[in-house]
């Protein structure tokens, strides 16, 4: 097995979105927030929420609440209008019916425009984004001032970005 965090899967869009996990997965938790809230469209998105004595719900008030509720799929297509409807309705029957349980369905694409099988699903819970705004939401971590990047996380997302 070789020492890259890039997939080998033989499938293109296998080896993307794994490699898009892989880079996912080894950035700091705000980063990654903030590249899904971009691709999600969702400006408050959270995966972890950290917050002091929440004292709604019963009485007694803890110190602090750490919590998430949350469950993302994604469908990546490496090839223009290559989505198909029956696959995403396929991949919504995997949902629940936990009404506190934030659920998306994240179509990424190289589709410059939202394909024709999204827009028919009507459906909030299913959203798509482009491999362009990907490449975008990366960019704007590091144009952002206020973000400091490591070198591993900058390594890693440039190397997304070229892929």
């Amino acid at each position: 097995m070789s020492g890259s965090i890039f997939s080998t899967y033989r499938t293109g869009e296998n080896r993307v979105t794994a490699s898009i996990l892989a880079v996912l997965r080894s950035l700091s938790l705000s980063r990654c927030e903030r590249i899904l809230a971009a691709l999600l469209e969702q400006s408050e998105f959270e995966l972890i929420r950290f917050h002091n004595q929440p004292s709604k719900g019963s009485e007694g008030v803890p110190d602090a609440e750490i919590s998430s509720s949350f469950r993302i799929l994604v469908e990546t297509k490496i090839k223009p209008n290559a989505v198909d409807r029956a696959q995403l309705a396929r991949h919504l029957q995997r949902f629940t019916g936990n009404s506190e349980q934030t659920q998306f369905l994240l179509v990424l694409t190289p589709d410059p425009h939202p394909p024709n099988a999204v827009d028919e699903m009507r459906d909030g819970r299913v959203g798509w984004s482009s491999f362009a705004a990907l490449g975008q939401a990366i960019e704007d971590l590091f144009t952002d001032k206020d973000e400091v990047i490591s070198e591993r996380e900058a390594f890693l997302l440039r190397e997304l970005q070229g892929m």
